[in-house]
């Protein structure tokens, strides 16, 4: 029968939550693709070791609720690989201005200590070691940039800097940091409402529940008739491949039953 979320007792639906969390939707939408594929080839031998075609029915309903729901889509993965290239763009030519101010700074501390300015000096030299390390984050590189920009623009400073880069420092500044943070915000990923994480969990929790038994059924089924392709043709590669949720072992149980 087709898959119906709504027949669902609450004790399976939290279960199949409880163990979709712990995958990737991308990993089960894989792993039902290649379930499906396998069950079209030899799914008429598993009816009688525990998977039937019902099963196979919820299994490509629950797939097609993943892909409905925008899990797979190349265009989503594309834009995750701009937003990423854009946040790493981002980081270099901050850290590359970073460097500039802080030596910009260090051409007019020169200058306010040969004027006895000791204090803005001293101010100087403080950030500097402050932020002596560069942060390996965007916000906290931005940070480090309005701190160097706003040095550079008190008044002593900005006339002992110049004519070393001050001004186009000051420019620079402000640009990158806050290129920095719409690299940060394009990048992270979006959040489904909480409705919509707890679908695809659910809908995750089934296609695993579904992938095992029918592993477990091929594995039986490739015994009796010795055929060990079959059982092959059923791992659970895709979801063991690679953990993006938590890190396991792979479990022996089929798992909780199918709506």
């Amino acid at each position: 029968m087709a898959l119906d979320l709504t027949t669902l007792s609450p004790e399976a639906r939290a279960a199949f939550i409880k163990d979709g969390e712990r995958f990737s939707s991308e990993d089960t939408l894989a792993q039902a693709n290649q379930t499906l594929n396998a069950y079209a080839t030899h799914g008429a031998k598993l009816a009688d070791y525990g998977f039937d075609p019902a099963d196979a029915t919820e299994l490509q309903d629950a797939r097609d609720g993943l892909i409905a729901a925008g899990v797979g889509r190349e265009a989503k993965r594309t834009s995750k690989k701009i937003d990423t290239a854009a946040h790493s763009a981002a980081m270099r030519n901050g850290q590359g201005t970073r460097l500039r101010a802080r030596s910009v700074l260090g051409g007019a501390k020169r200058t306010l200590l040969a004027s006895g300015n000791i204090a803005t000096v001293q101010k100087i030299e403080a950030l500097l070691e402050r932020d002596s390390v560069a942060a390996d984050d965007a916000e906290g590189l931005a940070k480090q940039l309005d701190a160097l920009k706003d040095m550079l623009k008190e008044q002593a400073i900005a006339d002992a800097a110049k004519n070393r880069g001050g001004p186009k420092a000051v420019t620079d500044l402000g640009t990158d940091a806050q290129a920095l943070r719409d690299a940060a915000k394009a990048k992270a990923e979006p959040r489904g409402t909480p409705a919509e994480t707890e679908l695809l969990d659910l809908l995750d929790g089934i296609i695993v529940s579904l992938a095992r038994t029918a592993r477990e059924a091929a594995e039986a089924a490739a015994r009796e008739l010795s055929e060990p392709a079959m059982a092959t043709a059923f791992e659970l590669s895709a979801l063991y491949k690679r953990r993006a949720k938590k890190k396991g072992d792979e479990p022996t149980g089929g798992g909780g039953e199918g709506g």
